[in-house]
Formats: C-alpha cells, sequence, structure tokens
C-alpha cells in the first residue's frame, strides 16, 4: 500500500483507516480523536496508524 498522499496531508497525526485500509475514517493529534471519529462512521475497530513527521530511509546491515 502506497501512504504517499497519507504522509503529505495527515504528517505527524494518527489516523484511523478502514479494514481495507483505502479510507481515512478518523484523524487526530491522539489515537482517541481518531478512533472516536471512526466509530462515528460505524467502524468500532479501525486501523491504527501514526504518520511519521519526516520520511528517514533505514537500511540495515547484517554482518
Amino acid at each position: 500500500m502506497d501512504f504517499t498522499n497519507l504522509y503529505q496531508k495527515h504528517r505527524g497525526l494518527w489516523v484511523a483507516l478502514s479494514p481495507d485500509e483505502k479510507k481515512v475514517l478518523g484523524k487526530g493529534k491522539t489515537i482517541k480523536t481518531a478512533v472516536k471519529q471512526a466509530q462515528r462512521k460505524g467502524v468500532t475497530t479501525p486501523y491504527l496508524f501514526k504518520v511519521p513527521t519526516k520520511i528517514v530511509s533505514y537500511v540495515s546491515a547484517s554482518g
């Protein structure tokens, strides 16, 4: 799944995603806010994701 658009619009926020992970059902600075918004839309257990404030690459080197 490509979260580029999610990053651009919701940087630094918690987002509550639909079960198919295609729709943002809620967002906020706290998990509680994101979940409440999703629940108002009928999804009791959304997927939760904290959008990073910046994208950082990580490369692991095993010896």
